[in-house]
């Protein structure tokens, strides 16, 4: 079966197996991850997002410019990886193209209690500058909720569109169903962020199977959590370090120890603290209401009993 996956890889140079969701679910620990093992190749950035920003629809042109980001990826090896967390959110429009262009490709997608997730992206974009710190989270549902009802437009509510979509991109099946469309089952697997933080060692021994390399390789392995949410001291010398982040990550993405020395070394200076306040009850009461419906029809179609947040 490894022989296939190279015929895959050998035909164009492109990525065979894409992390295509979801934001705040532990797509970059698992790129991270599986860019140590011997049989995977990463892409020179985690999130190409070529799909959603950079597909023009003319292939010859999207196989070169796509290509781009595998250059040091060898021929020998059986998986070559993307991961771009947004492409679940792209919904019908991604996964056509994706289809189009890798319709043999493999698809993880990681899903959150989205509820948990909500608020985590919420607090990873403030940390990120991307949303106001003065802005608190029941304000946010507000906005997300007058978006996602066709209310307000973005510009009358003061926040880019793809953070008032945020609350959408939870209720999963929505999104999963054009995946289910595109592809046959054995491409896409869908798997929890809830299970791989109560066993990641066995959770990586299921996602070894599907791509059918040998587990071996994290036995023993040091699973370090990445991109956790933190608050900054300064708020310009993080809006620096966000743009120097950004700028060096094709250097140092295959060079994790390096990277997570340097990460290291920042929080120190500018960390004012790991993590944020616990959500009210009151809107996880909210948008538990607001996911409900959703859960019944994410269970149907990925043909499974239990989520591990039925809500």
């Amino acid at each position: 079966m490894v022989c296939i996956y190279m015929k895959v890889k050998s035909r164009a140079g492109l990525a065979n197996f894409i992390l295509a969701g979801t934001e705040k679910a532990g797509t970059t620990s698992m790129f991270t991850y599986l860019s140590t093992h011997p049989s995977v190749c990463g892409s020179s950035v985690k999130e190409t997002d070529f799909f959603r920003n950079l597909y023009s629809g003319d292939r010859e042109k999207d196989v070169v410019n796509y290509a781009r980001y595998f250059e040091d990826c060898a021929d020998e090896v059986p998986i070559v990886m993307e991961a771009s967390p947004g492409y679940l959110g792209g919904g019908e429009e991604v996964a056509a193209r994706i289809n189009a262009l890798l319709p043999q490709t493999r698809l993880l997608f990681i899903l959150r209690d989205p509820v948990d997730r909500m608020y985590s992206s919420f607090n990873f974009h403030v940390g990120k500058l991307n949303l106001s710190a003065d802005l608190s989270f029941e304000e946010y549902i507000d906005k997300c909720v007058a978006y996602d009802s066709g209310q307000k437009t973005p510009a009358e509510l003061g926040i880019g569109e793809w953070y008032l979509k945020v609350i959408s991109f939870g209720r999963y099946a929505d999104y999963l169903e054009h995946y289910y469309q595109q592809f046959p089952e054995s491409q896409i697997k869908v798997m929890f962020f809830e299970d791989m933080n109560r066993d990641v060692v066995g959770f990586m021994r299921e996602l070894c199977q599907f791509l059918e390399i040998s587990p071996d390789h994290f036995d023993g392995y040091n699973f370090r959590k990445i991109n956790v949410t933190y608050e900054s001291k300064v708020k310009w010398l993080h809006k620096i370090a966000i743009n120097f982040n950004v700028k060096s990550e094709p250097f140092l993405r295959h060079r994790p120890k390096l990277k997570q020395f340097m990460v290291s070394l920042y929080k120190k200076t500018n960390q004012a603290r790991e993590g944020y306040d616990e959500m009210s009850d009151e809107s996880r009461c909210r948008l538990k209401e607001y996911y409900r419906p959703s859960i019944g029809a994410l269970q149907a179609l990925v043909d499974i009993k239990n989520t591990p947040w039925d809500i």
